[in-house]
């Protein structure tokens, strides 16, 4: 699929090969009818397929998560990251307007949303504690939603609408949980996953990507029987990760920290692209 970058957003000016080379994509999100967007290491924003746009480098903080969502009918980028035990995300409206700002505890920064609710998800590695902030509420403060007892740093964490649920990664010990976010009840649901630096979640919610940073690997899993079941490892190759998303037309965008790739989920070839 042929792409050009329509912007590469708040880049600094005058950067040579050699140091952009560095500035290589950390997170990564693709939902349908939206476009393709990299948080980069410098905190600045690429938006593939899109309208050039211009959202402020996040200077001072180390980046962490970005997410596109549609809230009333209108599009906004979220972006997060944290500096000493404060963390916080950005809303941006989708021509790179800041928008509002979440202060976030415990250095929360792997977040998603709940676009139907207004609810934004965060996980703190800290207290490996699940949170949920609200929206259309200025200032709102996090509510707790779930303690995860036997974690070690919980890490990434995706939304799963279609059961109303979170996915929780522990970093430390390589276990998936699957949380409930009105009991605040979880279960572990999967092991023997690495370091999981990135979930992404297909927008049926019947499909999920789990990345490993150690092993390069993406594990898939499959909706059965009202939970995720791993169905299939795939060796990229790739020495570490560091963002996963679904695309479109069985395809997955992979981000390693340096460069970015299309793959195919049949054949699982990839494509590196620019960005």
């Amino acid at each position: 699929m042929k792409r050009i970058v329509l912007g590469i957003l708040v880049a600094l000016a005058g950067l040579t090969v050699a140091v952009a080379a560095t500035n290589g994509p950390i997170a990564m999100d693709w939902h349908p009818g939206g476009r393709l967007c990299l948080l980069l290491k410098n905190g600045s924003v690429s938006i593939l397929d899109g309208t050039t746009k211009r959202i402020p480098q996040l200077f001072g903080i180390v980046p962490v998560e970005i997410f596109a969502a549609r809230l009333k009918g209108v599009e906004y980028v979220f972006v997060s990251g944290f500096l000493g035990r404060s963390g916080a995300v950005w809303q941006y409206t989708a021509d790179g307007k800041p928008y509002a700002r979440f202060e976030t505890p415990e250095q929360a920064a792997s977040f998603d949303v709940d676009g139907e609710r207004h609810l934004l998800y965060v996980a703190s590695p800290v207290t490996n504690v699940v949170y949920a902030i609200n929206l259309d509420q200025k200032g709102s403060s996090a509510k707790r939603v779930a303690y995860i007892r036997e974690a070690v740093a919980v890490g990434p964490i995706v939304y799963d609408a279609g059961r109303n649920r979170v996915l929780v990664g522990d970093t430390g010990r390589g276990i998936l949980y699957d949380v409930d976010v009105k009991s605040g009840s979880y279960q572990q649901t999967a092991s023997d996953l690495g370091r999981p630096i990135s979930l992404g979640i297909d927008a049926a919610c019947k499909g999920l990507l789990v990345a490993d940073e150690l092993t390069g690997r993406i594990y898939v899993f499959r909706l059965e029987n009202g939970a995720f079941k791993k169905t299939e490892a795939i060796t990229t190759g790739f020495r570490t990760l560091s963002g996963v998303t679904f695309g479109p037309d069985d395809t997955l965008y992979v981000a390693d920290g340096t460069n970015a790739y299309e793959m195919s989920l049949k054949t699982k070839r990839y494509t590196r692209f620019v960005y």
